[in-house]
């Protein structure tokens, strides 16, 4: 993610990196420079989770992949956006990462605690569109703020085999409706479902 003249980006990008799971300094790459590693297997402009077989798509609705961070071992995610934060645009982040034998509650909640923590958030209302339906689904949407942006910024969390995956979208408040409508698009295109079958 860019950082912006203000450094406003870059305080966003951490207080979303603190509410994930922190295994190690992660290391972040532009979709153009992501080779094969331990994490990510490229396949064409998709990338897969190795570990668990999750296919992370190119593109989310109207939104590409623009940047693949890995946070520890198997701890991976990938961001898409259209313009990107640092051009006020929303941008959705879609987690692959390690239960490590947790209750998808306590998964939730824990997900729930660290946006109130780094947004000074408080629950809000889903915007229009981005109910999501799911077996064992945990979500919420928040109003919070880093420095002087206000955003609006929600989660959806599934617990498959060993492994949680999180859809975690953001957006400046108040968002416009196209915003919304392609944000909404994007969730939607995400899949929570089970993980493909592994060898």
């Amino acid at each position: 993610m860019k950082r912006g003249a203000s450094g406003l980006i870059l305080a966003v990008g951490t207080a979303l990196v603190a509410a994930t799971p922190a295994f190690a300094e992660p290391v972040s790459k532009l979709v153009a420079e992501v080779s094969d590693t331990a994490d990510v297997l490229r396949d064409g402009d998709r990338f897969i989770h190795r570990a668990s077989g999750y296919i992370f798509p190119s593109s989310l609705g109207d939104m590409p992949a623009r940047k693949v961070t890995v946070f520890g071992p198997g701890d991976v995610s990938v961001q898409y956006t259209v313009k990107g934060g640092a051009g006020g645009d929303a941008w959705v982040d879609l987690y692959v990462y390690p239960a490590d034998g947790e209750a998808i509650e306590t998964a939730g909640a824990g997900v729930v605690d660290a946006i109130a923590r780094n947004f000074r958030a408080t629950p809000a209302l889903a915007p229009e569109g981005t109910t999501v339906d799911a077996t064992g689904l945990q979500s919420g949407w928040f109003d919070g703020r880093v420095r002087e942006m206000s955003l609006k910024t929600g989660f959806y969390l599934v617990k498959r085999g060993d492994w949680l995956i999180k859809i975690r979208a953001t957006m400046p408040s108040p968002p416009p409706a196209e915003m919304v409508r392609r944000t909404a698009a994007a969730i939607a295109a995400a899949n929570l479902g089970p993980l493909p079958s592994q060898p």
